[in-house]
């Protein structure tokens, strides 16, 4: 309590949908292969954006800054392939 403002809980769901989010190059963004632990923060981060009380609650306004971290690749490739629909290495071959 003396450390945390707020604490969120990220469905599966939500961090698979961002794994492939992030496998896609699409909008002119190079693909990034990142893990289900390491799409958690960026999750939460994408569900409290869509909600302006949450927003709001959080103080994150158009000067806030946000650091999120993802220190995970396809570390288990078979887990991988099967969440996201194609290889570590496809994705990667897909970056230009």
């Amino acid at each position: 309590a003396d450390h945390a403002d707020a604490a969120i809980a990220v469905s599966d769901t939500a961090a698979i949908d961002v794994m492939r989010d992030l496998a896609e190059n699409g909008e002119g963004r190079e693909p990034v292969v990142a893990g289900e632990s390491a799409v958690a923060g960026l999750a939460a981060l994408l569900s409290i954006a869509s909600d302006a009380a949450k927003r709001t609650a959080l103080g994150l306004d158009a000067s806030a800054r946000v650091l999120v971290f993802g220190t995970e690749g396809d570390t288990d490739p078979d887990l991988y392939r099967d969440l996201v629909g194609k290889s570590g290495d496809d994705v990667r071959e897909g970056a230009s």
